[in-house]
């Protein structure tokens, strides 16, 4: 028996342009679309059969200004990455589109609602001069920001109105008195020597009849300011840009930046840097700076612009780019848990949560009083802040007061990663006196995990608020000290973990830009960066290079963008030829560099297993995976030349590391990890392999001896031998080494180290000592697909046909988990009570899961009520020992055993 049919009408949702559902400034004529279905009367087996796709140029106000397009009638059920036949868009106009389906029973949706994109320069050259006010900056040197504007007259108010921004440096720009956005550190961190972003705004909202000014506030940020180590991109900040004006007739106006425009550094910010923090008196503030009635700026504050035509004296050779990635913004505010007097005039705030960002701070305070603050993750024994591990970085807010009664206020083009703040300079704090801050990229949180074992719980959450911390411009390291830079390594070993979390494909797409960037022929010192965007330290090291390949891998598989293949696909080939050349026999000889880093118990430069081994192990995976993109890219001589350097290098790899026996010369456990994780046994070696990976941790007391490359593949490789019920042991253990260690000593985030701090020892005596790091984080994957089983399938890349497959262990009586997929939301949830077992099932529309259950016997399944071998909407795929596959179409399912 199965439920009566019932055919609500299916609704278009969440519409998305080039993946992102606020598109300011693609940089193509031919983008793609995507959207979503959804069912509220959750009928099971929705799908689209058709589509029909409208679309029309806008002006600011949403009106029609003239072209517009409709794709007709599409047979298709494709409702991701939509390309458009005969769509014919232009450069730097705005757009407007709404979609309607067709679903599997004909039946006809609403219309969506409108949603809107604009298109940036789209290949044409960046035209405008930069401008800046001529100081270099030296090496370690902190500057004022520096107040920029520039008045213009508008007889007739435009139909559309949009700003383009480039900067070295951060910008904040202004309009009239009025902030035109609340993106931050804007327009974003490229690799300077050959990139500079843009970004573009509506801003028709802003401008008024007769005299308009237009303002720009420019900091340091990533370009001049000091980058590890002791790295300048630049010693010039500088800000390129033209508000583009289009009025009824559709004629064009630009007010452009040139030597009309004045500069002043007279204002409040007297120091903004990443790494000390920023210095804000606010009796120096510039008051109606920007107002259009206040356009005198003839007086000596104001001083003429220093015009140049390119960057770095020649422009020819730099690319101009919009950003593609969601900017970073305010996201969440967090209210201190404590706040204690520590001292005459000192107190220490504790807000609970280490994170990135900052505090908005409110004081009442007589003119020229100084109030200080001090951030740091982590306490001393005598409750005062630790700032060991911060190395140089000063990490601190100066705020100087007016006097005018209540003052607000919070830094612009810094941000720091912290816990506990240190104020100093307050009689006594105002009760609302610090409130936190969040700053991240404005990502969506598309992952979800619970279970019945709060420490895991705790490991989730402290892994997100890792990312939280580090997803600000690129996927960084760290947030609070002298470093905050983008490995490789670390971002290529997260990235699977981060795109169950947040939905990050475009931003780690824009990153990928630097990537390729800083990637470099050199016999000795070739390859991909350790770092990028690039601002020093060494290229090609084995498990950071390969982040060229394994992240957009990761991005393909969760969002099915197949352009992240193609964008980086030659680049990928020519690493894998650089590496090729110190791989000849197929044993990769590279100069030696981070290793299985930070192992616990071994200092540095030591890190077990030899180094050899670890490169050419991800050399062979690199090898394997680009031929799988060749194959997906219909490049099949390619794909059949990588799969004979995987094998040769995994029958190489074989010969040097593996004994007969299945021992490895370095019987380490990153060894069996890399060897088995990345395919490079053959079956029999394989299984006699597997009893000495286990030896490995029993030898343990089943605990971890691996660190950043070894670790992330522990729980996913014990998994696939059968060892499920050691994964669980091992990712359990709360004493050092260890995933839990640091929540059992009050994490609330992961640590860099599995001794960052000890009750033994206390603080680690190396001063590189992160409180805030997201590599050991990578674990988090196997929550959700073999905890809660909602998992990815690699031939079905962006979810449209995913498993079901959880792994109860570890004593857990429940678990769930959910992700936001590009069709909706995907949500295992299962109970186990005695020999009972409960799972629920959501399944998107428009996509398809297979369940898989272990169990002996298809019979005692059963689909809400009904006996799986008559539920006439599961199709039983395969049953043999201990095992039964089926599939199910989207809906909402509750299956027991």
């Amino acid at each position: 028996m199965n439920e009566p049919l019932c055919y609500p009408k299916i609704e278009v949702v969440t519409l998305r342009c080039e993946g992102l559902t606020s598109a300011s400034q693609i940089e193509t004529l031919n983008p793609r679309f995507s959207w979503k279905l959804s069912d509220t009367g959750g009928t099971r087996g929705r799908m689209q059969k058709a589509f029909e796709l409208n679309l029309w140029e806008v002006d600011s106000n949403g009106n029609e200004m003239g072209y517009s397009f409709s794709s007709s009638t599409v047979n298709s059920s494709k409702s991701q990455w939509v390309l458009l036949e005969g769509l014919s868009i232009k450069s730097r106009s705005l757009y407007a589109w709404k979609v309607k389906i067709w679903d599997e029973q004909g039946l006809e949706s609403d219309w969506s609602e409108i949603h809107s994109f604009g298109t940036g320069l789209c290949g044409e050259k960046w035209f405008t001069p930069w401008i800046g006010d001529g100081r270099h900056l030296r090496t370690f040197e902190t500057a004022p920001a520096r107040h920029f504007r520039k008045s213009f007259m508008l007889e007739a108010m435009p139909v559309r109105a949009r700003l383009y921004l480039s900067a070295m440096g951060f910008v904040e720009p202004w309009i009239n008195g009025s902030k035109v956005t609340e993106d931050l550190f804007i327009p974003g961190w490229p690799d300077f020597r050959t990139r500079v972003f843009y970004c573009a705004y509506d801003v028709s909202h802003l401008l008024e009849s007769g005299t308009n000014i237009l303002g720009i506030i420019l900091g340091d940020g990533y370009y001049s300011g000091t980058m590890i180590p002791g790295h300048q991109y630049g010693v010039e900040a500088r800000f390129s840009g033209f508000l583009e004006l289009i009025d009824s007739a559709g004629n064009k106006t630009q007010i452009s930046s040139d030597d009309s425009w004045k500069w002043t550094d007279q204002g409040p910010i007297l120091l903004n840097s990443i790494y000390d923090g920023e210095t804000y008196d606010a009796s120096k503030e510039l008051r109606g700076w920007c107002d259009s009635n206040v356009s005198d700026d003839t007086g000596t504050a104001w001083k003429d612009v220093v015009v140049s035509q390119g960057l770095h004296g020649d422009m020819m050779h730099m690319a101009s780019t919009g950003r593609i990635a969601e900017p970073v913004r305010r996201q969440e505010t967090i209210l201190p848990v404590s706040l204690k007097k520590i001292g005459d005039q000192k107190f220490l705030y504790d807000f609970g949560q280490n994170f990135a960002g900052w505090v908005r701070l409110k004081i009442k305070a007589e003119r020229g009083n100084v109030v200080r603050m001090r951030f740091a993750e982590i306490l001393e024994n005598d409750e005062q802040i630790h700032t060991e591990n911060l190395r140089t970085a000063k990490t601190t807010a100066t705020y100087i007061a007016k006097g005018e009664g209540i003052e607000e206020w919070e830094p612009l083009f810094t941000y720091f990663g912290f816990r506990y703040v240190e104020l100093v300079g307050v009689v006594e704090p105002l009760v609302d006196g610090l409130t936190g801050i969040a700053v991240y990229a404005d990502l969506e949180e598309s992952g979800y995990f619970e279970c019945s074992n709060d420490l895991l719980n705790k490991l989730w959450s402290n892994t997100l608020w890792g990312q939280k911390s580090n997803f600000l411009e690129v996927p960084t390291d760290c947030p609070q000290r002298d470093e905050r830079v983008g490995w490789t390594g670390d971002a290529q070993v997260f990235a699977p973990t981060a795109l169950y979390n947040m939905s990050c494909g475009n931003y780690l797409r824009q990153w990928l830009y630097s990537v390729r960037d800083g990637l470099r022929d050199d016999p000795l010192n070739g390859g991909v960066p350790d770092m990028a965007p690039y601002t020093g330290f060494f290229h090609g090291s084995a498990g950071w290079s390969e982040a060229l390949v394994l992240v957009p891998w990761a991005v393909w598989q969760h969002t099915g963008d197949r352009k992240i293949l193609e964008e980086n696909f030659p680049a990928i080939t020519h690493l894998m030829e650089l590496m090729g050349n110190e791989a000849k026999d197929g044993i990769r000889k590279s100069p030696e560099s981070y290793g299985d880093w930070l192992s616990p118990g071994y200092e540095r430069g030591h890190y077990p297993p030899r180094y050899e081994l670890i490169a050419t192990a991800y050399y062979a995976h690199a090898a394997d995976l680009t031929a799988r993109m060749a194959d997906v890219l219909e490049k099949p001589k390619l794909a059949l030349h990588y799969n004979y350097i995987f094998e040769q290098s995994r029958r190489a790899f074989r010969k040097a590391y593996f004994k007969r026996n299945g021992r490895c010369v370095d019987d380490f456990q990153t060894s069996y990890l890399l060897a088995i994780g990345f395919n490079l046994l053959t079956d029999a070696l394989k299984q006699k392999a597997v009893t000495h990976l286990v030896r490995t941790f029993k030898q343990k007391n089943k605990h971890l001896a691996t660190g950043f490359l070894g670790t992330p593949l522990i729980n996913s490789v014990l998994t696939s031998i059968g060892e499920t019920d050691l994964a669980y042991d091992v990712l359990l253990q709360k004493s050092y080494p260890g995933w839990l260690f640091s929540i059992m000593n009050g994490a609330t985030t992961v640590w860099e180290r599995w001794d960052s701090w000890t009750p033994e020892h206390g603080f680690h005596k190396d001063g590189m000592n992160s409180f805030n790091h997201y590599a050991y984080g990578s674990v988090v994957k196997w929550l959700y697909d073999t905890v809660a089983g909602l998992k990815q399938i690699s031939e079905f890349p962006g979810w449209s046909h995913f498993r079901i497959e959880p792994k109860p262990g570890g004593g857990l009586t429940h678990a769930k988990a959910q992700v936001q997929t590009p069709f909706g939301r995907a949500v295992s949830s299962w109970e186990k009570e005695g020999n009972r077992f409960q799972l629920t099932v959501e399944i998107p529309p428009n996509s398809t899961a297979e369940v898989v259950l272990h169990v002996s016997d298809p019979g005692v399944v059963q689909i809400n009520g009904v006996s799986l071998m008559k539920y006439s909407y599961a199709n039983l795929k395969q049953f043999y020992a201990e095992t039964v596959i089926f599939d199910l179409p989207s809906g909402e399912y509750s299956v027991s055993v």
